[in-house]
């Protein structure tokens, strides 16, 4: 981030976002969505963390009308952070304090959370933004974060699967260049999984 980023204050030489302002919300009062994804830090989880930030993934997911809830498997697997984040890299958004956003970036295909075996190609799985923070452009930031990691780990593809209950997500990567690829679409036990694929 910029020195002279205007978001941002400089605290004991270590940039951190600055309190939103009257110039970060709209003509109604409310929050300006860009002006707070820009003010979010975007970092790898701490150990102390792993909890809430678990929790944010499974809320997401679980709130969402039409999702396939499974008590005793899938929810328990997206909540459990601590199961991945030594393997992967688990990215979380911190935003006035608190978290308020979580996933896990894949990059090795080896890696037992990759749901590709192409080395040029990362992804990222178990997206969730607390739903008291979404529409405010804190989930289109992180994905973001993903497409720029990326670039820089020289892969050529982003690959992501979303379940079709997640309407919303679906419009956010449409909109952010990736594409359907449907002959990538995953069948988890009837559950279908929809591919997307952005060309970096």
């Amino acid at each position: 981030m910029l020195l002279h980023d205007p978001l941002c204050i400089r605290r004991r030489d270590v940039l951190v976002p600055r309190p939103l302002g009257v110039h970060d919300r709209d003509r109604t009062g409310r929050a300006d969505p860009q002006a707070v994804a820009l003010r979010a830090e975007h970092r790898p989880v701490r150990p102390g963390e792993v909890a809430e930030a678990g929790r944010i993934v499974a809320e997401s997911y679980v709130s969402l009308p039409g999702y396939p809830h499974d008590p005793t498997g899938y929810d328990l697997e997206i909540a459990d952070v601590s199961a991945r984040h030594e393997d992967t890299e688990v990215i979380v958004a911190e935003l006035d304090g608190r978290l308020v956003g979580c996933l896990t970036y894949v990059a090795d295909a080896d890696s037992p959370f990759a749901e590709h075996g192409h080395p040029d190609v990362a992804t990222f799985r178990y997206f969730g933004v607390d739903p008291s923070a979404q529409g405010a452009g804190v989930g289109r930031a992180m994905v973001q974060w993903v497409v720029d990691r990326a670039r820089a780990d020289g892969k050529s593809k982003l690959h992501i699967h979303t379940l079709e209950s997640m309407v919303t997500a679906q419009t956010l990567y449409t909109r952010m260049g990736f594409a359907q690829d449907p002959a990538a679409d995953a069948d988890w036990d009837g559950i279908t999984g929809l591919a997307y694929v952005l060309e970096l």
